[in-house]
């Protein structure tokens, strides 16, 4: 889980709290260093720009409108970069071995923008809880707060506002789609100033049927190895959730679409681990020499979903008279 941490007061200003996202299936993960910015100068279509990372932090990454940027040992950083015709700076903030990003956009309106642009979006205190819900296949809620609100002309939670919903206390609710794949939170000061804060929402790789967000097959394969020696054929059935997960404990079942084929409809089977079942599909001697053709069915408590396939089963061997 990633939590927002009270840093003390600097320069008379209340530090930020850092945005982080914790997900109740990831270990916890160290807070965004927030940027502390000294003053941006503007000339011949280039912007120099100096600052620090509160934190410190060593093994953070920057880009300023792209280009990277290193710090020092205090995490002090100076860079000049070409704006290329841009009206805004981007420095866009990573914490090394996580996959969330922090953005801020500074518009350049003069030719020197005074240090401290990024106080206002400090002072606000953007607050993110862990979103909850995630695995169970319903709409998955997302709640944070703002400390100070007055300094905000926006805040949006993927494009939904929030700033026009805040609670007494400063906090806000927000569901969104149970398939959602990225968490956005953005804020923007009454200067125009922005920080948006971009997290993909972490997808188990496999999940329980019960938590599985609809389902689907991933493959469906079929094995006549030895059919004319064990008259069975395999099946191997694959199955994943609609987020791509791989559902554990879906049902699934097999049977033939033409009578007479099968000497018995066969065992229904349970997904493992990789979300696979093998079901085995014991065939009449009629079966040999034709094509074979099966509806596969596979079910989770929430959800089900059908597919036709189809094998050529070979002829059998016939033995040679003298």
């Amino acid at each position: 889980m990633r939590n927002r941490r009270l840093h003390p007061p600097r320069h008379g200003l209340l530090a930020a709290l850092v945005l982080t996202l914790v997900y109740v299936s990831a270990a916890a993960t160290a807070s965004t260093p927030l940027l502390k910015l000294g003053p941006i100068a503007v000339a011949n279509d280039t912007a120099t720009v100096a600052g620090t990372l509160a934190s410190g932090s060593s093994t953070a990454t920057l880009t300023v409108n792209g280009q990277p940027v290193g710090f020092d040992a205090a995490g002090s950083f100076t860079a000049t970069v070409p704006l290329n015709g841009a009206s805004t700076l981007a420095l866009a903030l990573s914490e090394g071995g996580t996959s969330q990003q922090t953005t801020f956009q500074v518009p350049l309106t003069g030719s020197l923008i005074p240090a401290g642009v990024l106080d206002s979006l400090e002072q606000a205190g953007i607050s993110l809880l862990a979103p909850t819900g995630i695995g169970s296949g319903d709409p998955l809620t997302v709640s944070g707060g703002v400390l100070d609100h007055g300094n905000l002309s926006s805040l949006t939670l993927n494009g939904k506002d929030v700033l026009g919903t805040l609670g007494s206390g400063g906090t806000f609710t927000v569901q969104v789609p149970g398939t959602t794949k990225v968490i956005t939170l953005s804020a923007t000061d009454k200067n125009g100033t922005s920080e948006t804060i971009t997290t993909p929402v972490s997808i188990p790789a496999t999940v329980a049927a019960k938590d599985a967000v609809g389902v689907r097959f991933a493959r469906i394969a079929f094995s006549t190895k030895n059919v004319r020696k064990t008259h069975r054929v395999r099946m191997i059935v694959t199955v994943r959730d609609l987020r791509g997960s791989l559902v554990k404990g879906a049902t699934v079942s097999v049977r033939s679409l033409k009578r007479g084929r099968l000497v018995r409809t066969p065992k229904s089977g349970l997904t493992g681990p990789k979300g696979r079942a093998t079901i085995v599909v014991p065939l009449r001697a009629v079966a040999f020499g034709k094509r074979l053709t099966v509806n596969t069915v596979a079910k989770t408590p929430s959800a089900k979903v059908s597919r036709k396939g189809s094998v050529r089963i070979p002829k059998a061997k016939h033995k040679r008279h003298s």
